[in-house]
């Protein structure tokens, strides 16, 4: 499954906006990077968390209320009564995972989720497509053995639990049902992710093959200088970093963060995923806010095509704040959120070129729309200077001219930094 498109309405920050996303297979277009790559700019509060929601309540509002799910402040404020109504309609693309090889069922699918606000409270509920087929889209979502719908979503409080902290999978059933709670931490703050100790080991029991497979993926998706031992050490794995071998508790937070969502995805690919399926193969939606989350700027330049590339059959949904992360995508990519004069957000793409400038030349840009990239002080102190200078003060102005040209000459060879290596197989650009 794929999600072709989303009209919002009513929702949070939205009052009626829609939005075309990049899956696999759908352009053929230039100004598309990477095909399977969605990414949303915007300021604090302009609704790209809300996006990702909206994609989770369109795909799974049929099993929602069955799920664990409490929906809470989702309904636009300030409605008049009458008008209390949050609508989500999801366009869906699906394949023979969702359907089955031999279903006479359409390969497209619309679903429509209303959230209901009365008082204080909201409910949820799902409009039935329109078609006898309609019962088989239902079973598949509510069996969660089935590789079908496959949708993973990660919130900006993403953390790892330690081994002491986790809960087994029985138990977390109880309170949430398997579907919801691969998109739980979209809607429910500080949820912690599974620690590879807690899975792995009873893959790497159950077939070598899939353990291996795993493995291999995993190295893929680290940065060069970490690699995945498939080692144990009492119950976390161990893992090489600049050629020490480091346990995953004692890795960086940044390390941690990165690990923690790309190794739960592949633990709920590994579930999701059909028998003799390849999980490079697997079919279905990602998403994950704040890609850049306790990343350096070194990484924040790779990870998006790593992970893209890595996994090119899946649909990626990002959002991120870092003009790095945005700067390796093409503008066929990039959604631009933003608030409208009655206080809605909306969502657009432009026309600016955006692959390969660098972060100053994004931030100057139609895509984050600053100023100014100087600290506030500095601003305020050049604005003096310019202001003294065009009175006649000759020391001003030279002063001024030293202000703005600092650090625009490149520095000699011999104080610069030791050069990092990137990997060209990863991240090659046009």
């Amino acid at each position: 499954m794929y999600v072709r498109s989303l009209q919002i309405e009513n929702l949070r920050c939205f009052r009626n906006a829609e939005i075309e996303l990049q899956y696999p297979g759908r352009s053929q277009d230039e100004a598309t990077l990477l095909p399977n790559v969605s990414l949303l700019l915007g300021i604090n509060g302009a609704g790209k968390s809300t996006v990702l929601k909206a994609i989770a309540l369109g795909v799974l509002g049929d099993v929602l209320p069955v799920s664990g799910f409490v929906p809470y402040h989702l309904v636009r404020r300030n409605l008049e009564e009458h008008e209390a109504e949050a609508r989500i309609d999801a366009h869906l693309f699906l394949h023979p995972f969702d359907i089955g090889e031999d279903s006479p069922q359409s390969d497209h699918l619309s679903n429509r989720v209303l959230v209901k606000k009365l008082r204080a409270q909201e409910t949820i509920a799902s409009v039935p497509p329109k078609f006898l087929s309609a019962f088989i889209i239902l079973n598949e979502l509510l069996d969660e053995e089935s590789p079908a719908f496959l949708l993973v979503g990660y919130g900006a409080t993403r953390y790892v639990l330690d081994a002491s902290q986790f809960e087994p999978l029985p138990s977390q059933l109880k309170r949430r049902r398997l579907r919801y709670q691969r998109v739980a931490g979209l809607f429910e703050d500080h949820l912690g992710l599974a620690p590879l100790g807690s899975w792995l080991p009873r893959v790497a029991h159950e077939s070598s093959d899939r353990f291996t497979e795993i493995a291999g993926l995993l190295n893929q998706l680290l940065p060069n200088e970490a690699r995945f031992l498939g080692e144990m050490e009492g119950d976390e794995y161990l893992f090489e970093h600049c050629g020490v071998s480091v346990p995953l508790g004692a890795l960086s937070d940044g390390y941690r963060a990165y690990i923690g969502w790309v190794s739960d995805l592949l633990y709920n690919l590994s579930h999701g995923t059909p028998a003799g399926t390849r999980l490079r193969d697997a079919r279905g939606v990602v998403l994950v806010d704040e890609i850049d989350l306790h990343l350096h700027p070194e990484w924040q330049r790779e990870v998006v095509p790593v992970v893209a590339r890595t996994l090119p059959n899946l649909q990626f949904v990002f959002t991120t704040h870092s003009p790095i992360v945005a700067g390796t995508l093409s503008a066929g990519n990039i959604f631009v959120l933003d608030m409208d004069g009655q206080g809605a957000s909306t969502i657009r793409q432009l026309e600016e070129p955006i692959h390969g400038l660098n972060a100053d030349q994004i931030l100057l840009s139609p895509y984050f729309n600053l100023d100014t990239t100087r600290a506030p002080e500095a601003v305020s102190e050049l604005r003096d200077l310019s202001r003294r200078a065009m009175s006649g003060d000759s020391k001003a102005a030279l002063t001024f001219l030293e202000k703005i040209t600092e650090g625009t000459e490149p520095a000699p060879a011999s104080k610069r930094g030791p050069k990092k290596t990137s990997r060209p197989s990863r991240a090659k650009t046009r």
